[in-house]
């Protein structure tokens, strides 16, 4: 796998050349991180891939749909084996939440991702 690396901002990365782009280990955990930023029924190509981000920031949401959400969408990514850790700390008075996982890729390197997600309406 090779992708575009993006910058803090979510942005590709010009000027360069080969070195904008990440492979191996690096390119799997930024295609982790985007598959977590997307908003289901916001790709034109693919209306169902994504998570429904406000579907879980109402009052009283649904933390284990939300849970199998997440997962779902991270064991699709190329080249990711496992979950070995899963956590959401979920604060419903402030509506918002911090998803902490941990997963192993095809290259054998264990990695941590760290998303929190808030009610920015």
């Amino acid at each position: 796998m090779r992708v575009r690396e993006l910058d803090r901002n979510h942005d590709w990365t010009f000027g360069r050349g080969n070195a904008n782009y990440l492979s191996g280990s690096d390119a799997i955990a930024q295609s982790i991180k985007t598959k977590l930023y997307a908003l289901k029924g916001d790709w034109i190509f693919d209306l169902n891939s994504g998570i429904a981000w406000f579907d879980y920031l109402d009052k009283n949401p649904n933390a284990q749909q939300l849970a199998i959400d997440v997962r779902t969408e991270i064991l699709k990514v190329s080249g990711v084996l496992e979950i070995t850790e899963f956590d959401i700390k979920l604060d419903p008075i402030e509506r918002h939440f911090l998803i902490q996982i941990t997963y192993t890729d095809k290259y054998n390197d264990t990695r941590e991702v760290e998303f929190n997600v808030t009610n920015n309406r």
